[in-house]
């Protein structure tokens, strides 16, 4: 969870006393992790990006404390700014967001500020960048209307950070920036550019800008752009930025971002509405409310809201969190304050009972010396098949997956097994863990897979294991036969056949293999689908 640096003199400057701040944070959903200096560090969790600004904070700790109680309407002038997107980006980085702030007042707390938040937005909402990118630049220093195009690698800018021009190839070679982001672009065979109406660089997102736009203390009109992939999360934190300039005084005007299939206009600063049940607030939280509590707690989040025969609340323009009513239902219980509920006595007694057909197993295994683990069954293509040497069918591929590490169903548990193991690679020998759990091959599946690193793991150990688990389940009649695997050592992997058909695998891990995961020892390794053979002879797994 992202880490806030807030600068004392910053808070204080917004009306909230650090000490303040100190003492009552924790109520609205943080967690203080000290002070250092003159900055106090606060941990947020990644529903509540607009908490990621010293503004968001300030207005939220605002509301809670009482200091202020009417819910500001934000709205942005009509400006006279133009965007014009090349339609070239559309396989590139196809979306582009901008609004400009007019009389902001910087000086070098505030620059500090932005910067911090800037690069908690890109980590989180942004998926480090990937998603969407800021720019913030000085609004005097160029002439509109600007240019989102889809430049040739050989264009040149003098980047943020340095004194002479390079290429959009160099900044990617050369650049801090572009060394570490270059990745997300670098497949194309244009890039992504900002010009003014003088062809002058704003900015190479999601890089870098340039220096002829650098924030100074003597700005006082800043441009925004925000560009990625998904143009709704674009629009949601272009919000939160111009409401947290609002907050310091600054002036929102609109900007006209011009398609080839159609135009919008930004920041696009609706109150959304919703309904909640008055009901399904006090079942979920346990308490009779009356309407003047709920309409108080909601107020201490800076959340308005009406009752009638329902409760209807607006939702400020920043919230990008609020997403069924549930997330009004937890607003409600920290706005009421959850030191107020009071603990219930259980109404009904039940005796529970275990019921885990995988016991056996599980005390065989450990009887074995092997530790349980449980790892995700959300993964990576990169883990499942490149690292394993691996290449087969693909079978689920995850929609939309909020990182790398979310990208597919795993079709097997081997893979999450050396990922423990590399992990661990600075902990003791031998390491012998195991897990049960499902698989998304054609079917959901539940294995059985072992692993053992040690400098004396070799196949013969790896079958023995592979023998006792079949005996462990009361099975007889298999048979062992030779295995070609891309993760074993050829002549050093086999399966285990029952009734004629293939229920599992054993071997000697492959040296690359062992290598792409960072270990350094031999590793053997098997995996049992144990739901088969449950069904073939009728067993409980």
């Amino acid at each position: 969870m992202p880490v806030i640096r807030i600068q004392k003199k910053e808070i204080e400057k917004l009306g909230v006393h650090s000490d303040e701040l100190l003492g009552n944070v924790h109520m609205i959903g943080a967690d203080l992790k000290g002070v250092e200096g003159n900055e106090i560090l606060v941990e947020f969790f990644p529903d509540r990006p607009d908490l990621y600004t010293v503004e968001g904070i300030a207005r939220a700790m605002k509301f809670f404390l009482g200091y202020e109680n009417d819910i500001r309407e934000y709205s942005a002038k009509r400006g006279n700014v133009k965007i014009y997107v090349d339609p070239e980006l559309q396989n590139i980085r196809p979306y582009i967001v901008g609004a400009v702030v007019k009389d902001v007042n910087v000086d070098e707390l505030m620059i500090k500020s932005m910067m911090n938040y800037q690069e908690k937005l890109h980590a989180t909402v942004g998926r480090n960048r990937k998603k969407l990118a800021i720019g913030l630049h000085d609004f005097d220093r160029v002439k509109p209307p600007f240019k989102y195009v889809a430049a040739e690698k050989t264009y040149s800018f003098v980047p943020l950070g340095f004194s002479e021009e390079m290429t959009l190839d160099e900044i990617l070679e050369k650049h801090p920036k572009g060394v570490e982001y270059g990745h997300i672009i670098k497949n194309h065979t244009k890039y992504p550019l900002i010009l003014d109406s003088n062809d002058n660089v704003l900015s190479f997102p999601p890089i870098i800008n340039g220096t002829l736009t650098e924030i100074t203390q003597k700005t006082r009109n800043i441009f925004i752009d925000i560009t990625g992939t998904h143009l709704a999360t674009l629009l949601k934190v272009l919000n939160i930025i111009v409401c947290s300039f609002a907050d310091r005084g600054g002036e929102i005007e609109s900007v006209k971002i011009e398609y080839h299939d159609g135009e919008i206009i930004t920041p696009q600063l609706q109150y959304e509405e919703m309904e909640v049940e008055k009901e399904y607030v006090e079942k979920i939280l346990g308490v009779t409310f009356t309407d003047k509590e709920i309409t108080n707690s909601l107020r201490k989040m800076g959340i308005s809201a009406e009752i009638n025969d329902k409760i209807r609340v607006r939702i400020p323009p920043y919230r990008m969190d609020i997403l069924h009513p549930v997330d009004i239902i937890e607003d409600i219980a920290k706005g009421y304050g959850y030191e107020n509920f009071k603990p219930k006595r259980i109404e009904k007694y039940m005796e529970g009972k275990s019921k885990n057909e995988d016991m056996m197993l599980k005390i065989a295994m450990v009887g074995l010396g092997f530790i349980e683990i449980k790892s995700l069954t959300l993964t990576s293509f990169k883990n499942q098949y490149d690292l394993m040497m691996s290449f087969g069918e693909k079978y689920v591929i995850v929609s939309n997956p909020v990182s790398e590490s979310t990208e597919t169903l795993r079709s097997w548990i081997i893979p999450s097994l050396l990922e423990i193991f590399r992990k661990n690679k600075h902990r003791e020998l031998p390491q012998k863990i195991f897990e049960i759990g499902f698989v998304r091959t054609d079917k959901m599946e539940k294995h059985l897979a072992y692993a053992v690193i040690d400098v004396d793991a070799d196949f013969t150990m790896s079958k023995s294991i592979a023998e006792r688990i079949m005996k462990d389940m009361g099975i007889e009649d298999y048979e062992i036969e030779e295995k070609r695997h891309g993760s074993f050592i050829d002549g050093r992997c086999a399966s285990v056949i029952l009734n004629g058909e293939d229920v599992g695998f054993f071997g000697e891990m492959h040296p690359q293999v062992i290598e792409n995961f960072e270990l350094s020892y031999p590793v053997i390794a098997g995996e049992i689908n144990i739901g088969k053979i449950g069904k073939i002879k009728g067993l409980p797994f």
